[in-house]
């Protein structure tokens, strides 16, 4: 099960223990978005270079994922890009992918963009459309310094967390990162 963590803007970016023991529970790739930055690939150490220039006044989506669909490559990581909406998806959903894409992707390029695109992200629309295919998934959408969350996520000081299965794998289990 991948895993999603939203940091708010004002909020310092993890540490590496914490980030580290994210990839390790999620070894098949890893991305973030900002307003201002995106970032995915299979390279932990090149994903950690370009996340400490992030800017602290600005939102940040990470996702670190483990292949349920699709192989793994870059093209397969989160987050998903389409013109200024980014999304990110922890779970399975009853989507067939498309070719070689992940059913996040599927659901996000088919369902989820057309219908923001088309009536916004706060939109009734768009929250309906989320609902009839979410089930028990997480998701994460970003567009300009806006992110909106769906599904219960994990609150732990001042992140939100789509699971804490990675969590054992830290040096020092103190859930209080």
């Amino acid at each position: 099960m991948c895993v999603i963590c939203y940091i708010p803007a004002g909020v310092e970016t993890p540490s590496h223990d914490v980030l580290s023991a994210m990839h390790r529970a999620n070894p098949h790739g890893q991305g973030f978005c900002t307003p201002t930055l995106f970032c995915k690939g299979l390279s932990f150490g090149y994903f950690e270079e370009r996340l400490r220039s992030r800017r602290k006044d600005e939102p940040c989506i990470m996702h670190f994922r483990l292949a349920t669909h699709g192989s793994v490559k870059r093209a397969n990581c989160h987050p998903f890009k389409i013109d200024d909406v980014y999304f990110a998806h922890n779970g399975i959903l009853s989507v067939r992918p498309i070719g070689d894409k992940t059913d996040s992707e599927t659901a996000f390029i088919r369902y989820l963009y057309p219908n923001i695109e088309r009536y916004g992200l706060y939109s009734r629309e768009a929250e309906k459309m989320v609902q009839n295919i979410i089930e028990g998934s997480k998701f994460a959408f970003m567009q300009g310094d806006d992110v909106r969350l769906f599904g219960h996520f994990e609150k732990v000081g001042n992140y939100y967390f789509s699971n804490l299965r990675f969590a054992y794998l830290m040096k020092k289990p103190n859930i209080h990162f």
